[in-house]
């Protein structure tokens, strides 16, 4: 055989070792046998507040739902015309299986709350998001979700190869109802936020895609808090003194930095005064867009903002209270007053028009007591708290 005839198989042999090589070297994902779930702090997401760790016997003992048949989700339909098709298109049969629910896993180390968001991880490091309703108040056709640590072809796990793998469940006492078990595309086109739906390669929708396997660590993530306790992660900026007008026409007005007396709701305030004008604390919260923190601009869903403190007029009655402002990149926009002398916690929240509120990734936040100072009759504003709550999602 001539050299110009062997070079093909000799290419051919070539790159058959080389694939060989590649496969050597890549980790092959294995079942796993525990689960970790931890509970994050709301203002430091590399603290933990709490971390409990469940083998099978333990998960076992937390719950036990057997799903009383086959369990069935709905691949890709590739159908360009309509992509989400019908129950018949690509239904994926897993079998039974038995595990234990996700909320029974969460409730052992606090919980959840509405707004907190759970990431399901795989050992090999995938993961798939999920918010407070698809944990614990699930759509009748999202079904409960499951972690399941058995299958009726493999039996238990580590055998179960594929184990621990999310399922979801029709919720109930009684499992296995007809065609309860089919998560189709529709299912998950009505039950899902668009943002915890899947897409195969970002343009098919999958629901058979949020079906995790080898899931190893559940993660909580709660409202990411800002404010002035030391405990935290994030930046923040606070200034005292006054503003001539109500509300204030700049957002660089007032001055004078502090911090430390308003870092926890104590009773411990920082007081001013004004002698002239209006007194006034102004906070500059920095929004951390470029990590997983506050979550791209596109994805916070709203901001909190809740003050605690007074503010009180020399000539009490009516001209007493407190104005609390939101800048929008043009001017200071009123989120909620009190009427008040006394003590009082002012909540508002912001969820249209998100990036009108974030202004060189900071969000700013102004409390202006109501009345001008005049004569001896003096404004007076104290802060004893002040935080700002960003409640964002990720995206499978």
């Amino acid at each position: 055989m001539a050299l110009r005839d062997r070079v093909p198989i000799l290419r051919a042999a070539l790159l058959a070792v080389l694939v060989l090589g590649i496969a050597l070297v890549v980790p092959v994902a294995a079942a796993t046998e525990s689960i970790t779930i931890t509970k994050y702090a709301d203002n430091n997401y590399a603290q933990s507040v709490a971390s409990e760790t469940f083998n099978l016997s333990q998960l076992q003992a937390l719950s036990s739902v057997y799903s009383n048949g086959p369990v069935y989700m709905q691949g890709p339909t590739f159908d360009s015309g309509d992509p989400w098709g019908d129950g018949g298109q690509n239904m994926i049969n897993y079998y039974d299986h038995n595990g234990t629910l996700v909320s029974t896993i969460t409730d052992e180390v606090g919980g959840m709350s509405d707004g907190d968001e759970l990431k399901i991880q795989a050992s090999d490091g995938m993961s798939r998001y999920f918010g407070y309703d698809n944990v614990y108040t699930p759509d009748e056709r999202q079904g409960d979700m499951i972690v399941a640590w058995w299958d009726s072809v493999y039996g238990f796990v580590p055998a179960y190869t594929y184990g621990m793998r999310l399922f979801f469940y029709t919720p109930g006492e009684t499992y296995g109802v007809a065609d309860s078990l089919n998560l189709t595309l529709r299912d998950m086109q009505a039950s899902f936020d668009p943002w915890y739906s899947y897409n195969y390669s970002a343009t098919w929708p999958s629901a058979k895609g949020l079906s995790e396997k080898y899931v190893r660590y559940l993660k909580i993530y709660p409202p990411h808090r800002h404010d002035f306790n030391a405990t935290g992660e994030t930046d923040e900026y606070a200034y005292r003194f006054e503003t001539s007008s109500r509300p204030a026409a700049s957002i660089d007005i007032p001055s004078m930095a502090f911090t430390s007396s308003i870092a926890d709701n104590d009773s411990t305030f920082q007081t001013d005064f004004s002698p002239t004008n209006f007194a006034a604390h102004r906070f500059n919260f920095t929004i951390d867009t470029a990590t997983d923190k506050d979550g791209p601009l596109s994805d916070i869903e709203k901001f909190v903002i809740t003050w605690n403190g007074k503010g009180w007029h020399g000539s009490g009655g009516t001209s007493n209270g407190t104005y609390l402002y939101i800048w929008n990149q043009t001017g200071y926009e009123e989120l909620t007053h009190s009427d008040s002398g006394d003590e009082e916690t002012l909540i508002a929240e912001r969820s249209q028009n998100i990036g009108n509120y974030v202004n060189s990734g900071n969000v700013t936040v102004l409390a202006v007591q109501k009345t001008k100072s005049a004569g001896l009759f003096l404004s007076n504003i104290a802060t004893d708290y002040v935080k700002l709550e960003v409640f964002h999602h990720h995206s499978n």
